[in-house]
């Protein structure tokens, strides 16, 4: 078979290179010129058609879905910290949609909304299951994500089932005591009211009644169900920090390949800006001027975060003399706050109390605070406590495990036992105020936080590396070829096979 040269040279180069090589006969540079030009204009054409196709396949390609699982997105510090992450990620790459296990709306509902999230409400119970599958199927995500609980390892199964192939659990809060934390609200000890509990691997609840050994029974047995489910379902296991994952997982977490520690990460420009605001304030400050002695107290309403406490040692602060004064920074609880306010007046503290609510000023808030005071029953890495190291405003904690992790990595933390009185909680806080940080201490502070492993850019490389990790391959893909080929059965050869049937070493003489 003959080619027609000249029929094929045009479908070659193209139209364009015909014309551009078209030179007079015997005309041998123009001719070489035209080639020339002709072979760079069907290069840059084959190099826009290829930028175009990339960038058509970069389109058409969708976002990976991550379904968060929440209670309900109201401002708590986890919660932020979840919106914040929103801004910072490529649509094209990442997007993030909520799922309301409380079926209530919560204040960032909107917020999420408008990063282009989506929120959805679905409350447990006896329809859950169903309406949740449903959801699944519906949405598609490719990653579940739940801060973990008791239920989790159930919710987990439904996604599976709903063939979602990566399930996050995320371990957040140390709990301590069979269905409680720990020291209860009304045990200052800080110790649990229940015994030892599951947690620390006891057995007994001592004084307590028939009533209450039931339900700690039912809580040590809804909780191991919870773990067998979550163990069955889960393909990763997080934790914001080693002491975590140990109370909440297991102590030989290190030898289950799902698991690892992320740590909680803070976006460091909002405490830049606020240093250098600090700067300027200062500026209008008189020479020699005496300050009074700032505490702040940041957390949502609730027992566990102890506010009482911290009026306490308020109290006992002021009657040895320090002017100090107790700013409270959170959501307020109507019954909590007539609360605070009465043991307030009745140590004569009223007037040195303030409650400023909920802020979004919380960085320039602790850099001109003297102290922050922790007096959590329990914590699980607390956020509040990073920022007041990036700021280099000293810390007087509870001696919680996730606490005492971050003093290992971070100077300017204290820790005092619930147990310990008031009047030594208040002796501490004035050793630790007697001097001031300076700015350039806060600077330094600052430097050193952005090189700790707490810093958002950290925080989100970690986990999208966790959300982008392809599927875990099914049961039959893992096993080697003879146990497939046997439908999962023992193999003769195999070292369980050998292990089955090994003899009984024969007595010996």
């Amino acid at each position: 078979m003959t080619t027609d040269l000249s029929s094929a040279a045009p479908s070659a180069g193209g139209p364009a290179a015909v014309l551009a090589g078209a030179g007079r006969a015997g005309d041998p540079d123009r001719s070489a010129a035209g080639a020339g030009r002709a072979g760079a204009s069907g290069r840059a054409g084959v190099s826009e058609r290829a930028g175009a196709s990339e960038r058509a396949g970069a389109s058409d390609r969708q976002p990976r879905t991550v379904m968060y699982l929440v209670e309900e997105m109201n401002r708590g510090g986890a919660q932020r910290r979840t919106v914040e992450l929103m801004r910072r990620l490529d649509p094209n790459e990442f997007r993030l949609v909520f799922c309301s296990l409380s079926g209530r709306r919560g204040e960032l509902d909107d917020e999420i909304r408008s990063l282009g999230g989506e929120v959805y409400y679905r409350r447990l119970g006896p329809a859950f299951p169903l309406t949740f599958y449903l959801l699944l199927r519906r949405v598609r995500p490719q990653v579940v994500h739940a801060y973990a609980s008791d239920a989790t390892g159930l919710v987990f199964g439904i996604a599976r089932v709903a063939g979602v192939p990566r399930r996050v659990a995320h371990f957040r809060v140390r709990a301590d005591g069979a269905g409680g934390i720990i020291g209860r609200p009304g045990d200052r000890t800080g110790r649990s009211a229940g015994g030892t509990g599951w947690a620390a691997g006891g057995t007994g609840w001592s004084g307590a009644t028939t009533r209450r050994r039931r339900r700690n029974a039912g809580a040590l047995l809804r909780h191991a169900a919870g773990q067998a489910a979550l163990d069955a379902n889960a393909t990763d296991l997080l934790a914001v920090c080693e002491a975590v994952m140990r109370e909440l997982w297991r102590p030989e977490w290190r030898v289950d390949p799902r698991c690892r520690v992320i740590y909680n990460g803070l976006e460091v420009e909002p405490f830049g800006v606020a240093i250098a605001a600090r700067r300027r304030a200062l500026e209008s400050v008189p020479e020699g001027a005496r300050s009074p002695v700032i505490m702040i107290h940041i957390g949502r309403p609730g027992a566990n975060k102890n506010r009482a406490r911290a009026i306490d040692v308020l109290v006992a602060l002021c009657a040895r003399g320090v002017d100090a004064r107790l700013q409270i920074v959170g959501r307020q609880d109507p019954a909590e706050t007539a609360e605070l306010l009465a043991r307030a007046s009745a140590g004569g503290v009223r007037g040195r109390v303030e409650l400023l609510g909920e802020r979004d000023d919380v960085p320039r808030l602790l850099v001109a605070a003297s102290l922050l005071l922790v007096t959590s029953y329990l914590e699980g890495l607390p956020s509040v406590v990073l920022e007041a190291c990036a700021v280099a405003t000293p810390v007087l904690a509870t001696d919680l495990p996730g606490i005492a992790e971050v003093a290992r990595l971070l100077p300017g933390i204290t820790m005092l036992p619930l147990s310990a009185t008031d009047e030594i909680w208040a002796d501490t806080a004035r050793a630790l105020t007697a001097v001031q940080p300076l700015l350039e201490d806060r600077r330094a502070a600052l430097r050193r936080f952005v090189r700790s492993p707490f810093t958002l850019e950290n925080w989100q490389r970690e986990l999208t590396a966790v959300w982008s990790r392809p599927p875990e391959p099914r049961l039959p893909e893992r096993l080697p070829e003879r146990h497939r080929q046997a439908g999962g059965r023992l193999c003769p050869g195999g070292p369980s096979s050998r292990r089955a049937r090994r003899t009984p070493r024969p007595p010996s003489g």
